[in-house]
């Protein structure tokens, strides 16, 4: 039902959205110091990295009154596909209640609403075991926000998840039913904080590319294996703050995701920023992220990364940025004897085809754009 919805908002919208459209992307080249010409990290080899990282989208919104807005977003996948991002109908109440309707962001980080748009993010990666861990990024659904009194805030939401990812082994589907959860944020001045938490049901579809010669076909025959799995119970709770006393910024963030199911048993990590505006055009941001625990077949690995960033804007629409990031590697346990297209002896996960035998670097270009 929610999907029609979705697809009438966009049929009976679609003479307006001109009213104001932005088009973003970004085109980056990275490499790694990994020193086999096999692994794969993150979408980044030892082999200087185009097209893989490149992004691009299109947003949309249209304003019918004082009251009612639509917004849709469009991204170009790394399949050359394009996919719906968001599509939601908005309403303005007048006592300051905001309600939406439709596919969007879960709010479960500082730049959840933004994580899309490379050119407003303070840096060039966002930390991976902080925004890339969790296998839900956007739901389709109900969500309500107020204001509640001068410095705090409610936001509530609920529906269901949908959300395609590649990792380097293989092509995820995650999908979750009856999630519902709330944030509340509060600001004040320099200072903005938040607490999310949610939970929900869901299954989980893995489709890797596996040889078929062991049944019969031809050496070098390749199909897909594809297995499902089921998480009768899933819990996060995220939470955050940033600080901008003038030209400085800290930014802190914690999550930890817990299921039931051995697949993303527990994903727990934490990272801090630290920023300053060199000058109008120039700023500079280093991170520290680290995995906390780690029990989880999807992603079998800890990492700790020290990441230091250089941005230069050319205006309010261009940013070159200029990325340096040291990962710390470990392999974790994998427990034996649960069927699964992940290999257990590679370390293979969303992240990494195969274990990189210790530590690394990764260093990044990236000119990040929105118009």
């Amino acid at each position: 039902m929610l999907k029609n919805l979705i697809a009438l908002i966009l049929l009976t919208t679609a003479p307006a959205l001109a009213q104001n459209i932005h088009f973003f992307g970004s085109i980056r080249s990275s490499e790694s110091t990994i020193k086999s010409d096999d692994v794969i990290f993150d979408r980044v080899s030892n082999q200087p990295t185009i097209s893989r990282l490149t992004t691009a989208g299109i947003s949309a919104d249209a304003s019918f009154n004082d009251k009612f807005q639509v917004l849709t977003q469009l991204i170009l996948k790394s399949d050359k596909n394009i996919g719906v991002d968001l599509v939601q109908l908005r309403y303005f109440a007048q006592d300051g209640l905001l309600l939406r309707l439709g596919k969007q962001r879960l709010p479960n980080n500082l730049h959840s609403e933004n994580i899309q748009v490379q050119a407003l993010l303070p840096w060039l990666n966002a930390p991976r075991e902080i925004y890339s861990r969790a296998p839900i990024y956007s739901f389709t659904g109900l969500s309500a926000e107020k204001k509640l009194g001068k410095y705090f805030g409610l936001h509530g939401y609920f529906g269901d998840t949908d959300d395609e990812f590649d990792g380097e082994t293989g092509d995820y589907v995650f999908k979750t039913q009856n999630l519902y959860g709330a944030r509340l944020n509060f600001i004040s001045g320099i200072l903005e904080a938040f607490v999310n938490h949610y939970r929900g049901s869901g299954t989980l579809n893995i489709s890797s590319p596996s040889s078929l010669s062991s049944a019969g076909f031809p050496e070098g025959t390749k199909g897909t294996f594809n297995q499902n799995y089921t998480l009768p119970r899933i819990t996060g709770t995220t939470a955050g703050f940033q600080l901008k006393p003038e030209d400085f910024f800290l930014i802190s963030e914690y999550s930890l995701i817990r299921s039931t199911s051995p697949v993303v048993e527990t994903l727990e990590a934490a990272s801090v920023t630290l920023g300053k505006d060199l000058s109008e055009s120039w700023t500079t941001a280093a991170t520290f992220s680290s995995d906390l625990d780690v029990a989880s077949r999807l992603s079998p690995s800890k990492t700790t990364t020290y990441a230091l960033n250089f941005n230069y804007r050319f205006d309010l629409n261009n940013v070159i940025k200029i990325g340096f990031e040291h990962i710390n590697y470990k392999e974790i346990t994998v427990a034996s004897g649960f069927a699964s297209p992940l290999p257990t002896t590679t370390n293979a996960s969303t992240f990494i085809n195969s274990s990189p035998n210790g530590n690394f670097d990764i260093y990044s270009l990236m000119w990040a754009f929105v118009y």
